[in-house]
């Protein structure tokens, strides 16, 4: 019995050790920012963008109820987007453009090109309906990891490879993204576009505050404390009745 005891444990604690090979849904709240530096290949002039977490709202569409992350962008362009919490989806857009804005509600939530959890060989597609006022499909898959550094520091990335599938018939060059992940930054570190495997652009993280990556942390530490300790007293009582016998 003690040894069976002994073997659920063992197990437990290598279930967890897999799930650092995974990442999960960040937990973005108010207060946490990206800050990114915008470049074309070619051009010295970067364009600055700013992610900001503003607040939690519950918004009622088709008499469902979200439970949204308000994020405002700041920057190139000027928005605020409305994720449901679960899944990432938008389910509400407010574009800014000089004094005027258009607020778009989503019957369907629009899909995050980002699905959680990532693992390496993950693959699935996502839809951009508002693509130059036509729709493009993203076949993406989750290709390895890679250590990047930027000026916000180095970090341990997931890389993700978004191929962009148009509809039209017309010939298009052939383009794709790579996106680099980390847990530590709750979201993107560098993404890099290619066109016809050329470098044509990049954003790259120049600072950040995420609050989601010492919670997670702390967590885990917590949860293998939790395993250890267990561990320890199972051998401390397997030996104690290997004694008294």
């Amino acid at each position: 019995m003690l040894r069976r005891a002994m073997a659920i444990s063992l197990l437990i604690f290598i279930l967890c050790s897999a799930n650092a090979f995974t990442l999960e849904k960040p937990q973005w709240k108010e207060g946490d920012y990206w800050q990114y530096v915008m470049k074309i290949v070619g051009s010295e002039k970067g364009e600055m963008l700013l992610i900001e977490v503003l607040d939690k709202e519950n918004l009622t569409i088709n008499n469902i109820t979200y439970s949204c992350i308000v994020v405002k962008t700041s920057g190139i362009v000027d928005e605020l987007n409305y994720y449901d919490e679960e899944t990432f989806a938008v389910v509400k857009k407010v574009i800014y453009r000089d004094t005027k804005s258009e607020e778009i509600v989503y019957a369907a939530p629009q899909s995050s090109i980002i699905q959680y959890p990532i693992f390496i060989g993950k693959k699935w597609n996502a839809t951009v309906v508002d693509y130059k006022n036509s729709s493009v499909t993203l076949s993406i898959e989750c290709t390895g990891t890679e250590k990047v550094a930027t000026k916000a520091g180095s970090f341990n990335c997931y890389v993700i490879k978004a191929d962009y599938v148009f509809n039209e018939t017309d010939s298009i060059p052939y383009l794709y993204q790579i996106i680099y992940l980390s847990d530590r930054v709750g979201n993107m570190v560098k993404t890099e576009m290619y066109q016809n495997d050329t470098l044509v652009g990049y954003t790259e993280l120049i600072s950040f505050h995420y609050s989601g990556y010492m919670e997670s942390k702390n967590h885990i530490v917590l949860i293998a404390a939790t395993i250890v300790a267990s561990i320890s007293i199972l051998v401390a009582a397997f030996y104690f009745l290997k004694l008294q016998k």
